[in-house]
């Protein structure tokens, strides 16, 4: 028992001293709830990406067209299944960044990666909606993911970054 506790408190000590050197030598940001992983990713190319994927969702919500949920979709699926590197999207991101000069500014990969598994996760719920036919479901589910990639893109606000936490505890 006296172990387990001092092993704990050790954990705690390290994370705490990890956290402060990071802090302090600006290297990446990380919450003290959201758990630590060592991939880290560009948190520009994230944002200039989300809204991307909310001016797509709002063209398919304006016209129904599904070229838009395809490119969303593909897009969710490399990500989630192959990696942020072989996005196509989040590959041109890179280059316009890097020609225009912004700094990348490093952010918990851990979290945005769970974020495009819930995008991917909308997006298929929204295609086989709208290929059934379920117009209200569709529009409400579009709304909802209009909103989080929304609140992401203008405010920097990632809603499935706030239920990661919960959900690696859940897992883990």
């Amino acid at each position: 028992m006296e172990t387990d506790l001092f092993l704990i408190a050790l954990t705690c000590k390290f994370y705490n001293k990890i956290n402060t050197i990071i802090a302090k030598n600006k290297i990446m940001s990380i919450s003290r709830s959201c758990p630590i992983e060592y991939k880290t990713v560009d948190k520009n190319i994230i944002r200039i990406n989300a809204f991307i994927v909310f001016s797509m969702l709002l063209l398919f919500i304006i016209s129904s067209n599904w070229m838009f949920l395809l490119m969303i979709g593909t897009d969710f699926f490399i990500r989630v299944f192959f990696g942020l590197k072989y996005s196509p999207v989040c590959f041109l991101i890179k280059r316009v960044l890097r020609l225009s000069g912004v700094k990348p500014h490093r952010i918990n990969a851990g979290p945005k990666t769970f974020a495009a598994r819930i995008g991917l996760m909308f997006t298929v719920l929204i295609s086989i909606s709208f290929v059934l036919g379920f117009s209200t479901i569709t529009l409400m589910i579009s709304l909802i993911f209009l909103a989080a990639s929304g609140m992401e893109a203008l405010f920097d606000f990632c809603m499935a970054c706030k239920i990661y936490p919960y959900y690696n505890k859940l897992v883990k």
